[in-house]
């Protein structure tokens, strides 16, 4: 298998992994927007992410052969299914930060108004998008 083949199926299973980790947890599946100045990066973020993540391991994985000038490429189930678990873990790093400046920004708007038990309680049960949105709106 060529070295270029290889790289495109790393490339698009480590995206397939980004684009399943979408359905996991709350962000669903909708394109890059920005909401109550937060940029939420949707799917297509994600999808990227897995894909330079699973490059990223796939290049770490053979860096002997690319750089050390062996000819013994190999090529196996094994990477493909490296490429898909590090697209998807990479996928879910990325959506964690993100959600983490969410609650952030929560935090900061919420503790800048007076009490509010109604919004207390939609900010700790609800999505980190969710609960920015009850924070913008309390008194």
């Amino acid at each position: 298998m060529d070295l270029v083949w290889a790289i495109t199926i790393v490339v698009v299973v480590g995206g397939i992994g980004g684009f399943a980790n979408v359905f996991i947890g709350d962000s669903g599946l909708h394109l890059p927007k920005v909401e109550n100045g937060v940029f939420l990066p949707g799917y297509l973020g994600t999808v990227f992410i897995g894909a330079v993540a699973a490059l990223g391991s796939y290049a770490t994985a053979k860096t002997i052969f690319i750089f050390g000038g062996n000819p013994a490429f190999t090529f196996s189930t094994g990477d493909i299914a490296n490429a898909l678990m590090v697209g998807f873990g990479g996928a879910k790093w990325f959506k964690s930060e993100g959600e983490k400046d969410v609650l952030q920004k929560t935090a900061a708007i919420a503790a800048g108004k007076t009490a509010d038990p109604a919004a207390a309680e939609a900010i700790a049960f609800s999505t980190p998008v969710q609960a920015l949105q009850a924070a913008v709106n309390m008194k």
